[in-house]
């Protein structure tokens, strides 16, 4: 029976031949000749680390580092990052000009951003209520047309966690028609949601993973695609001959040891702690019309119409993220937990802001 991975990818994917880069057909020998990289290394600085030799073709310690900390055995790849990621599966099983994917928004805009750069059109079934639920019938009617759907979970940047419940629901109905990649940059703040023990039942879900958020390695640029062999297979077929750096594998290698991870999980817990300390800081003010509940490190505000609070906290050197451009985010703004001081500040600044008369 052919596999929905098959049936979704392109011809000119399954006739590809991946890139034979010097690490990926591999071998063994007394002098490495094969690869056009200076035999020694130049030092441009004190640190005696030598990098003239290419990373591995997929850096497979880290991968089974990742393996033991998600309690999975499904295949596994690091990536550059999730926004990599999105990318990738993008090209890997959509054709330009011919196939859609399928969004919920508001959501993480390089969903449409990556799609739109492949000329690849995009469906929007928005969340809807008032906690923005996904509208799962609606995605499932929609799934014949498209080849993938994007679902973040936490989203970003309404902070919610998407229904589990809803997430089954369009995994079961679209198992003969499209993938279905479930986002997870935020999951650590919600860890035990994770939906990646459910590949192994549900062959047509993708997990995109991140150290970006929780692990605090925004600059090594790390991520990981979780997904079925079968898919794997193809994504592969177009991943970058050496897609992780030797010094970011190194950092990852340390981030994901027993020490590592238990920083991690201390330090998102005291992030989700400051956020809690906050959000009770500024509940009362009468111009915030609603916080919206948050399982990730920001928090979403909507104040009243007159409101000028991302204008008025940027004159006080305070950057947030003005999501006024969303319509279902009007007079809206999302704010990043940062240290107790810094949110100790912002609480001050905005309790001392008052809506100036007409």
């Amino acid at each position: 029976m052919t596999s929905l991975a098959s049936k979704l990818a392109p011809e000119s994917i399954k006739k590809l031949i991946p890139y034979q880069s010097a690490r990926r057909i591999g071998g063994s020998g007394r002098l490495w000749l094969n690869a056009n990289e200076l035999e020694h290394g130049v030092h441009y600085s004190d640190h005696a680390v030598d990098y003239n030799r290419y990373p591995d073709f997929l850096p497979h310690d880290i991968a089974a580092a990742y393996q033991q900390y998600c309690q999975t055995d499904n295949p596994t790849v690091a990536v550059r990052g999730a926004d990599e990621a999105i990318d990738l599966l993008i090209r890997t099983f959509c054709q330009p000009g011919t196939d859609k994917i399928i969004i919920s928004s508001p959501t993480y805009a390089m969903y449409e951003f990556c799609a739109d750069a492949f000329a690849v059109e995009t469906i929007d079934v928005p969340l809807i209520g008032a906690n923005f639920s996904l509208n799962s019938e609606q995605i499932i009617a929609r799934a014949p047309e498209a080849k993938i759907i994007f679902l973040c979970s936490p989203n970003n940047p309404t902070g919610n966690l998407l229904s589990r419940t809803d997430i089954v629901a369009i995994l079961e109905g679209t198992q003969q028609d499209a993938l279905v990649v479930v986002d997870e940059a935020y999951i650590e703040f919600e860890l035990a949601e994770t939906v990646v023990g459910l590949i192994n039942k549900y062959p047509n879900l993708v997990v995109i993973r991140t150290l970006s958020k929780a692990f605090g390695l925004a600059a090594v640029r790390c991520g990981f695609i979780l997904a079925a062999q079968d898919v794997m297979d193809y994504i592969l077929k177009l991943i970058p001959p050496y897609p992780m750096p030797d010094c970011s594998a190194q950092i990852v290698q340390e981030a994901l040891s027993e020490k590592g991870i238990e920083m991690a999980m201390s330090n998102t817990q005291n992030v989700v702690d400051t956020k809690q300390h906050f959000i009770a800081a500024i509940q009362n003010i009468e111009w915030i019309e609603l916080i919206y509940p948050s399982s990730t490190n920001f928090v979403l505000i909507r104040t009243h119409q007159d409101a000028t609070l991302f204008n008025y906290l940027k004159e006080h050197g305070v950057v947030t993220r003005n999501q006024h451009h969303e319509p279902a985010l009007r007079n809206c703004v999302r704010i990043t937990i940062g240290s107790p001081e810094s949110m100790q500040e912002v609480a001050e600044l905005i309790n001392q802001y008052t809506i100036s008369p007409l």
